[in-house]
Protein backbone atom coordinates (compact mmCIF):
# COMPACT_ATOMS: atom_id res chain seq x y z
CA UNK A 1 0.00 0.00 0.00
CA UNK A 2 1.33 3.43 -0.79
CA UNK A 3 1.66 6.11 1.96
CA UNK A 4 0.55 9.34 1.56
CA UNK A 5 2.53 12.59 0.66
CA UNK A 6 1.22 14.42 3.81
CA UNK A 7 1.74 18.05 1.78
CA UNK A 8 0.09 16.76 -0.57
CA UNK A 9 -2.53 15.82 1.51
CA UNK A 10 -2.76 19.06 3.14
CA UNK A 11 -2.92 20.99 -0.31
CA UNK A 12 -5.91 18.32 -1.25
CA UNK A 13 -8.18 19.16 2.57
CA UNK A 14 -7.14 22.68 1.30
CA UNK A 15 -8.88 22.57 -2.61
CA UNK A 16 -11.75 20.81 -1.20
CA UNK A 17 -12.37 22.90 1.70
CA UNK A 18 -12.02 26.09 -1.01
CA UNK A 19 -14.56 24.44 -3.49
CA UNK A 20 -16.92 23.44 -0.70
CA UNK A 21 -17.29 27.23 0.67
CA UNK A 22 -17.21 28.49 -2.92
CA UNK A 23 -20.28 26.34 -3.52
CA UNK A 24 -21.91 27.74 -0.14
CA UNK A 25 -21.01 31.23 -1.14
CA UNK A 26 -22.81 30.62 -4.57
CA UNK A 27 -26.17 29.38 -3.03
CA UNK A 28 -26.16 31.35 0.47
CA UNK A 29 -25.68 34.91 -1.60
CA UNK A 30 -28.21 34.77 -4.29
CA UNK A 31 -30.87 33.86 -1.53
CA UNK A 32 -30.02 36.91 0.70
CA UNK A 33 -29.81 39.24 -2.54
CA UNK A 34 -33.33 37.22 -2.92
CA UNK A 35 -34.40 38.21 0.11
CA UNK A 36 -33.70 41.30 0.10
CA UNK A 37 -35.04 41.96 -3.15
CA UNK A 38 -38.52 40.77 -1.95
CA UNK A 39 -39.12 41.86 1.00
CA UNK A 40 -38.01 45.42 -0.29
CA UNK A 41 -38.58 45.66 -3.42
CA UNK A 42 -35.11 47.03 -4.18
CA UNK A 43 -35.28 50.20 -2.42
CA UNK A 44 -33.82 49.83 0.41
CA UNK A 45 -29.99 49.56 1.30
CA UNK A 46 -28.42 47.16 -0.16
CA UNK A 47 -27.15 45.11 3.29
CA UNK A 48 -26.51 41.70 1.07
CA UNK A 49 -23.31 43.54 0.11
CA UNK A 50 -21.56 43.17 3.58
CA UNK A 51 -21.89 39.17 2.96
CA UNK A 52 -20.86 39.48 -0.64
CA UNK A 53 -17.55 41.75 -0.10
CA UNK A 54 -16.48 39.97 3.36
CA UNK A 55 -17.10 36.48 2.38
CA UNK A 56 -15.96 37.09 -0.90
CA UNK A 57 -12.64 38.64 0.89
CA UNK A 58 -12.51 35.30 3.00
CA UNK A 59 -12.89 33.21 0.42
CA UNK A 60 -10.34 35.06 -2.11
CA UNK A 61 -7.76 34.27 0.69
CA UNK A 62 -8.53 30.66 0.60
CA UNK A 63 -8.38 30.18 -2.78
CA UNK A 64 -5.17 31.95 -2.79
CA UNK A 65 -3.87 29.59 -0.27
CA UNK A 66 -4.67 26.42 -2.18
CA UNK A 67 -3.99 27.28 -5.53
CA UNK A 68 -1.50 29.77 -5.96
CA UNK A 69 0.63 29.83 -2.93
CA UNK A 70 4.22 29.63 -3.36
CA UNK A 71 5.57 26.98 -1.32
CA UNK A 72 5.05 25.45 1.55
CA UNK A 73 6.09 28.44 4.21
CA UNK A 74 5.30 26.76 7.27
CA UNK A 75 7.24 23.59 6.02
CA UNK A 76 10.20 26.35 5.36
CA UNK A 77 10.30 27.73 8.58
CA UNK A 78 10.00 24.44 10.34
CA UNK A 79 13.33 23.42 8.40
CA UNK A 80 14.84 26.62 9.47
CA UNK A 81 13.89 25.88 13.06
CA UNK A 82 15.47 22.44 12.65
CA UNK A 83 18.55 23.90 11.45
CA UNK A 84 18.69 26.50 14.21
CA UNK A 85 18.44 23.91 17.07
CA UNK A 86 21.70 22.05 15.50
Amino acid sequence: METKNERLWRLAKLRIKFKNNLIAYCIVNPFLIGIWYFSSGGDNFFWPGFPLFFWGIGLAFEGYNAYYSKGDLVEREYQKLLREQR
